[in-house]
């Protein structure tokens, strides 16, 4: 293997924020551990408690641990799922950011400046790319011009074949690709569900969570150590306006 081999992606340092707000349920892990996944199990049970479940607390406790280990396993910016008030899980959701060794664009003189990146109709093509294979409906795609940036919307309905050729449960999706400003990744939202009944549902649901992002740089000490607010938690930069 050589060192080029071993070479890890390019990462840029950014902090993305959403309001999750009733029936959603932060998912995001610091470290994927599955003892870390039991323990956002356990609080998510207490939260919903005994009263108007219909699931049974351990089994409210082990969705929420494997839902919470699936959606970390790559390591996300940060992972949810929405869960309905009787503890069925409706859809998941995860954020992350995509940077390609693209080139800084020229500013004329010869010189690169500004933020490189694709502009929307290539966004376009790689969440058509990403959503092309066992695609059963779709794809819907819109532009909308979300607060964090210029956005592409690609909502599609995907079906994958089990052993025998026997088809599955069809999975809605829903993708945006987010251009913020002063920024050189995309940063992509990605919605899935499987009860079609409820697509719906989801892409309202998803439409009020995205316009809700921020995206801003993330803060450094000069160190290029991350710096969250004091005593922890959110970034600063994540506060409310």
């Amino acid at each position: 293997m050589t060192a080029q081999d071993e070479e890890a992606p390019p990462v840029e340092d950014l902090v993305c924020c959403v309001e999750l707000g009733p029936g959603w349920v932060d998912l995001t892990l610091a470290t994927g551990a599955r003892t870390e996944a039991e323990a956002l199990a356990r609080r998510t049970v207490e939260l919903y408690g005994p009263r108007g479940l219909r699931i049974d607390e351990k089994a409210l406790f082990d969705d929420v641990a494997d839902r919470a280990a699936a959606l970390n396993a790559e390591g996300p910016v940060m992972a949810a799922a929405f869960y309905s008030g009787t503890g069925e899980a409706v859809a998941d959701f995860v954020i992350d950011t995509y940077l390609d060794t693209w080139s800084e664009p020229d500013a004329g003189d010869g010189d690169a400046s500004g933020p490189g990146r694709p502009g929307l109709d290539e966004a376009r093509a790689l969440l058509l790319d990403r959503s092309a294979p066992g695609t059963a409906a779709g794809p819907d795609v819109t532009y909308p011009d979300l607060p964090a940036g210029p956005a592409v919307r690609v909502r599609s309905q995907v079906r994958t074949r089990q052993l025998l050729g026997l088809w599955r449960q069809d999975t809605g999706s829903l993708t945006y690709a987010v251009l913020p400003p002063g920024v050189r990744s995309l940063v992509l939202g990605s919605f899935t569900w499987r009860n079609m009944a409820q697509t719906e549902k989801v892409a309202r649901l998803a439409d009020e969570l995205m316009a809700t992002l921020r995206v801003v740089p993330g803060p450094e000490d000069g160190t290029g150590e991350d710096v969250t607010a004091e005593g922890g938690g959110e970034p600063e930069e994540c506060g409310s306006p």
